[in-house]
């Protein structure tokens, strides 16, 4: 009987070892033939080079031999305000109006949007039903803009920022720095922001809450923000050209060039504001050209990234100018232009935007919760 049981157990062990390789394999073959197609040129293709960057700051893309499974799934929700009002506009800064007048936050278990009427609609992370029952507790007031601060849901009403204490909402008496735009990261010290001017760059500032000064230095254009023991990893990404990104790490962000009230958000000498810091007080970790990487973000013991290139957006860890890819999500190449990046408790979710679908506005979500990951889609299917 005891034989008999571990030959059971051994053959079931066995069984789980030879489908984990399997699905490696495939993974690999899958990999290996999209970037073949991909390549005009007569080169080699294979697990460990699928692909080597032309230009002066070399990478290399690879298949990882660490593949990580996800379970993802794709939804479309719409918008339950939706109006046919806005989607016959002639105008497309009008027929954006259907997608969230702000970047989604995670609160209380749900998925918190903001509409063009000012007012909040919240899905159920469990199984994206409507939360009626919170949204006619936040709707007694109507907003702009909206953020979590400092683990309470915000928002912009008139020119005054309201807090959710769970009951009600309260007027904050606390200096915030932001006003219509979404916020990159906060803990006890910062709470830290961006703005983009494209070709001309971009600039990541640091609000010190105990002093309210801002401190700021050059990031074309900031998309996450992952703090660990070494600081401030700050990734950006920018899609002009063949495109390109940079991962900053900044130690401590009150070495950076401090900004004047009227410096925030403003370009100088035509240029963002980002070049003007002369501080040097940062490392770059890697500068990478003809790659866009859209997010970092942590998922157990490593830092994965959203990487976009030859039409695809993958998952992928990044060793030593080696892109590893080690999920290929939805084997597609979802494009987003200034996409943002939080953390929510167990949550991580990535904010998606797309020009020419809807501006600078939220077209898409990416929700992920340990090894399950959600694409929310607005009003429609957004893959290409």
């Amino acid at each position: 009987m005891t034989n008999k049981l571990f030959y059971i157990i051994l053959s079931f062990g066995l069984s789980i070892s030879t489908f984990a390789q399997n699905k490696q394999l495939n993974f690999e073959k899958k990999l290996i033939d999209h970037f073949r197609k991909q390549t005009w040129k007569k080169v080699s293709v294979t697990k460990d080079t699928l692909y080597l960057s032309p230009y002066k700051e070399k990478f290399k893309v690879s298949v990882s031999d660490n593949y990580i499974e996800f379970d993802t799934n794709h939804i479309v929700i719409k918008n339950p305000y939706f109006t046919d009002k806005y989607e016959n506009e002639g105008e497309e800064k009008n027929n954006v109006k259907n997608f969230p007048n702000s970047f989604s936050v995670i609160y209380d278990n749900s998925l918190v949007s903001l509409f063009e009427n000012g007012k909040f609609a919240c899905f159920n992370l469990d199984n994206f039903e409507r939360n009626t029952k919170l949204e006619n507790k936040l709707n007694t007031k109507q907003f702009n803009y909206h953020w979590i601060i400092n683990n309470q849901l915000g928002g912009l009403s008139g020119n005054s920022i309201y807090l959710w204490n769970g009951n009600k909402w309260t007027k904050s008496k606390n200096k915030f720095p932001l006003k219509n735009r979404p916020k990159l990261f906060e803990d006890n010290r910062f709470i830290v922001f961006g703005d983009c001017f494209g070709e001309w760059g971009g600039t990541v500032y640091f609000f010190e809450k105990s002093t309210l000064k801002t401190f700021f230095t050059e990031s074309t254009c900031a998309n996450s923000i992952i703090k660990n023991e070494n600081g401030y990893n700050v990734l950006a990404h920018l899609g002009h050209g063949g495109g390109s990104t940079e991962l900053k790490t900044i130690p401590d962000p009150t070495k950076l060039t401090l900004a004047q009230p009227n410096e925030v958000g403003k370009t100088f000498k035509g240029q963002a504001i980002g070049y003007s810091d002369k501080s040097n007080a940062f490392k770059k970790t890697f500068d990478l050209y003809g790659v866009q990487v859209f997010s970092s973000f942590n998922h157990k013991d490593k830092v994965l990234y959203l990487v976009h290139l030859f039409n695809l957006t993958f998952l992928a860890e990044i060793k030593d100018n080696e892109i590893q890819i080690v999920n290929a999500l939805f084997f597609d190449d979802f494009y987003t232009h200034h996409p943002v990046t939080n953390k929510y408790g167990n949550f991580t979710l990535m904010n998606l935007d797309h020009y020419g679908t809807g501006l600078d506005r939220e077209i898409s979500v990416l929700i992920i919760n340990g090894n399950k990951i959600t694409k929310l889609d607005w009003n429609e299917n957004h893959s290409h």
